[in-house]
């Protein structure tokens, strides 16, 4: 049966459709549904299109196929409603492989979801899904997955930006700030939560040498090319020089994700007037991800860090690491999560926290010796400034400091309850706390034999 309707449909089906008027548009509707093409109301499809096999097609309400459009539909193809397919575009269930250079074949249906332009001379290749709204540039090549309400372009084609529909911009009132260098890994995965919605993305590069300002640029962010000054002092070089014009703005770090609970709470706050809140910055709350799987105690959550603010009424402490935001004014706290995942291995993340244990051990050594209190150290003050009292006042009298971390940790903060992963993150940052005092004794040494040649 199948071979007797591709033989008609070649031979009769297909000729009629070439041969009716310009405006036949019923006509050539009828011919299709008598060969088992779906059809929706309003289909528009021109006599110099070819449709291979079209029983296998759905087209629906309102689309429209433009001057020699190809569809070679072997396998399903679904169009959704208000669809454009320009002209010359192909949809191609079964063809050569682009990574295998043609050698093998790939096969699988096409799924076009409602509100979709394909643009001219557009090739889909098998098995792609285009999901609702999404408008894809001339001469470009779809080939697996775009997600909705985007604008895509290349070969193969990638979200650029978001579609805008009219009296639909953005308006957020909200400005991020992200610090990077060398985090192509990690920041597809923030911009991806954050390009949607957030007014403008300054990315902060501190001289990367690998594809991170090309990625950056992709999802519409601003890079800019800043020399690394130190953890707090290239966040306040750029509070202190970017043009921000948003009330609000966020710090994010290139391996973090903004969650969509607290998006949304970020969100309801930046619209309403600035001056009726009396709240200059927030607190937010993260998740740790350890292994592929948060941590949810261990004294890392809840992990409260100033990140979104007025403009203008927060910078950072003069500290090498763990710096921490002097804000003027009042501080909330946002009941949505931030996930911290970095997504470049085990390895880079030991040597970042060696790179950090260096870094504490000079700021111990400097603290001892300075009277500096940017963030009101007190016992009994904000988790902040408890934190910093202990470790100023009674955390360097400990002995076997790395142990009692980790009891801490382990045991007072609940780590058990995380199961083997978290003994292993408990360990893991209590070694931590061993090599910054190996690292003090080194500086203290480095100090005393500098002082003797001096002598």
């Amino acid at each position: 049966m199948n071979g007797l309707r591709r033989v008609l449909w070649k031979t009769i089906g297909q000729n009629l459709i070439r041969c009716s008027f310009h405006n036949s548009y019923r006509y050539r509707i009828f011919l299709l549904r008598c060969f088992g093409m779906r059809c929706g109301r309003a289909v528009r499809v021109r006599r110099s299109v070819r449709i291979d096999q079209p029983w296998n097609m759905t087209a629906d309400d309102l689309s429209l196929f433009g001057d020699h459009v190809f569809i070679n539909a072997d396998q399903l193809i679904s169009v959704g409603k208000r669809c454009v397919v320009s002209q010359h575009a192909m949809l191609i269930t079964k063809g050569g492989d682009p990574k295998t250079r043609g050698k093998t074949d790939r096969t699988g249906g096409i799924i076009i979801e409602d509100d979709c332009w394909i643009a001219t001379d557009i090739l889909v290749m098998p098995d792609s899904h285009i999901e609702q709204g999404v408008v894809i540039g001339a001469r470009g090549m779809v080939d697996g997955h775009l997600p909705k309400w985007s604008i895509c372009t290349g070969e193969p084609a990638v979200s650029r930006g978001e579609r805008i529909l009219w009296g639909e911009a953005k308006g957020s009132n909200i400005e991020v700030i992200i610090p990077v260098k060398n985090e192509e890994i990690n920041l597809p995965y923030t911009l991806e939560s954050i390009y949607k919605w957030a007014d403008k993305i300054w990315v902060v590069d501190s001289e990367s040498t690998d594809k991170t300002r090309e990625i950056a640029k992709k999802y519409g962010a601003e890079v800019i090319v800043q020399p690394w000054l130190g953890y707090a002092k290239q966040k306040n070089w750029a509070l202190e020089n970017l043009p921000i014009e948003s009330d609000w703005v966020f710090i994010l770090d290139a391996d973090e994700v903004i969650l969509p609970d607290l998006r949304d709470e970020m969100l309801k706050i930046a619209s309403e007037p600035q001056d009726q809140n009396p709240i200059s910055a927030y607190n937010i709350n993260r998740y740790f991800i350890f292994l592929g799987k948060r941590i949810r105690h261990c004294g890392y959550y809840p992990s409260w860090n100033v990140r979104f603010f007025k403009r203008g009424v927060a910078k950072y402490e003069e500290r090498e690491v763990h710096e921490h935001m002097i804000v003027d004014g009042q501080q909330g706290y946002l009941t949505g999560n931030m996930e911290h995942f970095d997504r470049r291995g085990l390895d880079i993340y030991i040597e970042k926290h060696n790179n950090y244990c260096m870094l504490e051990a000079k700021e111990i050594l400097r603290e001892s010796r300075s009277n500096d209190d940017p963030v009101g150290m007190t016992l009994f003050g904000s988790t902040i400034q408890r934190r910093r009292w202990i470790k100023r006042h009674i955390y360097p009298k400990l002995p076997a400091r790395w142990l009692f971390r980790f009891l801490w940790m382990y045991i007072l903060q609940f780590g058990f309850l995380d199961g083997r992963n978290g003994f292993r993150f408990c360990m893991f940052i209590s070694s931590r706390e061993l090599l910054i005092s190996l690292k003090t004794t080194e500086l203290l040494q480095e100090e005393q034999e500098a002082k003797q040649d001096a002598a």
